[in-house]
């Protein structure tokens, strides 16, 4: 098997016709679970739980982490999303603030978090963010934290998300590599694109990755000028798209439904 394709469950992450992850957006227990409940009739192959928006919904989550029931509920709502998906792969993603989510929390914490839902087992696949809370690289503490998460048998998605704007196809191919070589399964770049010719700087650069044997990869261009190559992005090497199902959770994500027709449209008679 090439270095930049990978099997989750039995579903295989390859270039060509991109996987489709609706992410479950509720802040309330019973309704993640009924959205999930929602989801999982959808025409996806993933689903990921945006974790976040539930930690935002009970307050200080740094200070609520030492009481006796904090992780229990959160691995039982695990639990209920895992039994419902019913074989579709599940992502855990807690996104930061600096990253287009809606918590603040110590980078310590995001670990340890992260690190139960690993040993749970109940997430095939786990979000960390490239940059930490002051926006810089922490090569170290994330070596560490992807080895701990690699030691549950679970898989890491390094992530990193720009709403300034789209790299230039030589940063982007720098950032990624740099996740590659920090140990990461899936390597997740999303930015912004204001123009047709941001969009084919990602897809340039997914192109050039792919070729590389860098991956899998995750290359989505942000907002409304970015839907051509959300759509197109598998053919050059992109093996995942997100779309949404209750809402959107980045700017210029279509609902699933849509994405299917593209997505259907655009790869139909297309070798994927």
């Amino acid at each position: 098997m090439l270095m930049n394709t990978l099997k989750i469950r039995e579903m295989t992450l390859e270039a060509g016709r991109p996987k489709v992850a609706v992410p479950i957006v509720s802040a309330d227990p019973k309704d993640i679970i009924a959205e999930c409940e929602s989801v999982a009739g959808m025409p996806c192959d993933m689903i990921e739980w945006r974790a976040d928006r539930y930690l935002a919904g009970i307050g200080d989550a740094d200070s609520v982490m030492g009481q006796k029931d904090f992780y229990l509920d959160m691995i039982k709502i695990l639990d209920d999303i895992n039994y419902i998906a019913a074989g579709k792969p599940v992502i855990f993603t807690i996104r930061s603030r600096e990253q287009g989510g809606c918590i603040e929390m110590t980078d310590a914490h995001l670990a340890d978090i992260r690190g139960l839902v690993a040993q749970s087992g109940l997430a095939d696949i786990i979000d960390v963010e490239l940059c930490g809370r002051e926006g810089t690289i922490d090569e170290e503490s994330l070596r560490r934290q992807i080895e701990s998460i690699h030691s549950c048998s679970c898989l890491v998605m390094l992530s990193h998300h720009d709403f300034i704007g789209m790299p230039s196809a030589e940063d982007a191919i720098r950032i990624v590599r740099k996740m590659s070589e920090l140990g990461a399964d899936i390597c997740k770049l999303a930015a912004v694109a204001d123009s047709k010719e941001d969009d084919e700087t990602l897809l340039k650069a997914t192109a050039y990755l792919h070729r590389s044997g860098v991956g899998p990869l995750v290359m989505i261009a942000m907002g409304e000028a970015g839907t051509a190559a959300r759509v197109a992005a598998g053919r050059y090497g992109s093996c995942i798209t997100f779309a949404a199902g209750k809402e959107a959770s980045a700017p210029g994500q279509a609902d699933v439904w849509t994405m299917k027709k593209w997505l259907d449209d655009y790869y139909e008679g297309k070798e994927s």
